[in-house]
């Protein structure tokens, strides 16, 4: 690397690289065929591309965020703000050494430079549901069962879910997640006098998870963020019917073939879309088998993992024949 090179990279991936050298010894002599996978396009992804040049494997990086659609009400630290100052130059030297990216979304293709995009490669999210824990019956005893998952924070605020709900009693909502706005969520709750109808669980382990979602009616969410996220995709395999604000960067094309229940994100659409699914079982079955055909045939672990297999062993074109149309980003980064 030039010594410009190491300059805007503010030197980091050359001390990567003299620890690698001192440290390590990755050299596998009695293997003919080495790859180095990394999760995320940052520092893991660095470090990939370092061992990979370092010992002549193939490199490739997993990207599982979209760093470009931080809402701007998220409120950031000074901390953060020097984690994404370092993330940015890692992610640029990532970016030019590694020898694939792999977005496990479309969404993220947008945060990858148009002239790294031939060594670009969709491969979802590897994603299995047993099917003992998917949903058989659509038939309701009580009140409407809502669950929403993830972090309690302003870019995924719940807060147009919990006023969609307050005047309609049939309505009951599970929140699993924490974040810095429980607190506000908890006042919401007691201040509106919804103990009874709003369940705050701020943490459960993911197979606990996926195996009581089958007990509600619907997964319901609201984001800021371009993104495909892993709850709503399990959600849609268990067979759930989904509900979910119209995102601004336009409708992920791993979306196209599901029965999503859209609405525009304010507390009067999802009250309104709320409403006609809680009183139409027919329907919550229908959008909610929909979905779980349309995500069996995009996350398939058994596709997914082969996907991976071609990109590791130099069969990169057949997975390029299973890449979508993905909507190019305006201009270069």
């Amino acid at each position: 690397m030039t010594f410009q090179g190491m300059l805007t990279t503010l030197f980091i991936p050359q001390l990567i690289k003299n620890y690698i050298n001192k440290q390590l010894d990755l050299s596998f002599h009695d293997v003919k065929s080495v790859s180095v996978r990394a999760y995320g396009d940052t520092f893991a992804g660095t470090v990939a591309a370092i061992i990979g040049k370092q010992y002549g494997y193939r490199s490739v990086s997993s990207i599982h965020t979209c760093h470009l659609t931080a809402p701007k009400t998220e409120a950031i630290s000074i901390k953060h703000r020097l984690i994404r100052f370092f993330e940015y130059f890692l992610r640029r030297y990532t970016h030019k050494n590694i020898d694939f990216l792999a977005p496990v979304y479309s969404p993220a293709v947008d945060t990858i430079p148009i002239k790294y995009r031939k060594k670009t490669v969709l491969i979802p999210n590897s994603v299995g549901v047993r099917g003992c824990d998917t949903k058989r019956s659509y038939v309701r005893k009580s009140s409407f069962r809502l669950i929403t998952v993830g972090r309690l924070i302003d870019g995924k605020s719940i807060f147009p879910i919990l006023n969609a709900i307050k005047n309609c009693e049939n309505l009951h909502l599970t929140v699993v997640g924490d974040g810095p706005n429980r607190f506000q969520v908890e006042q919401w709750i007691e201040e509106h006098n919804m103990s009874q109808r709003v369940t705050l669980i701020p943490r459960m382990q993911n197979i606990i998870l996926i195996e009581q979602l089958k007990n509600f009616d619907a997964f319901i969410a609201f984001t800021l963020f371009a993104e495909v996220p892993k709850t709503v995709i399990e959600a849609g395999l268990v067979g759930l019917p989904i509900v979910l604000n119209e995102p601004l960067q336009g409708r992920p094309v791993e979306y196209k073939d599901a029965s999503i229940v859209w609405c525009s994100g304010t507390p009067q659409s999802f009250r309104s879309v709320l409403i006609e699914l809680a009183s139409d079982e027919q329907k919550s079955a229908l959008y909610g088998q929909r979905t779980k055909d349309a995500f069996k045939r995009i996350f398939d672990p058994a596709t997914c993992n082969e996907k991976i297999y071609h990109l590791l062993t130099n069969e990169m074109e057949k997975t390029k024949t299973t890449i979508p149309d993905i909507k190019r980003p305006r201009q270069d980064e």
